[in-house]
């Protein structure tokens, strides 16, 4: 595999962090609101997860030059996108990649979703950059 490639499986960690984020504003709201608010906020909440579970998740990256990057998704329809790195952020169990355009939302990296070398890999780029 080229040096410059990063082959990204979908992120367990993530996952459960946001489950037990959900389960522990639930679980603390319970006791301040009204049975019929609550239930109104369960279902608001599970909206919003399901919609953002819906966002395209990405596949795999790739650098073409020192800042521009292709990335491929998980969502067949989706065409690949070449995207330039303005800025890369080691948040020790993430990585946070922003781009040039503001229409481009920043991409989250977890540490589960890459092997270790490659997790290895993106760590030294981020402290390079």
């Amino acid at each position: 595999m080229a040096d410059g490639v990063f082959e990204l499986q979908r992120s367990r960690f993530a996952m459960v962090l946001q489950l037990l984020i959900f389960i522990a504003i639930l679980s603390l709201t319970y006791s301040l609101l009204a049975l019929w608010i609550w239930l109104l906020c369960f279902c608001m909440m599970g909206a919003a997860w399901i919609l953002f579970l819906k966002q395209p998740q990405i596949k795999r990256f790739e650098y073409l030059d020192h800042q521009e990057c292709s990335f491929e998704f998980y969502d067949p329809e989706l065409k690949i996108q070449r995207r330039i790195i303005v800025k890369i952020l080691d948040h020790k169990f993430y990585i946070a990649l922003y781009f040039s355009h503001s229409n481009q939302r920043t991409c989250i990296i977890w540490w589960d979703q890459l092997s270790h070398s490659q997790w290895q890999k993106l760590k030294l780029r981020a402290k390079l950059a």
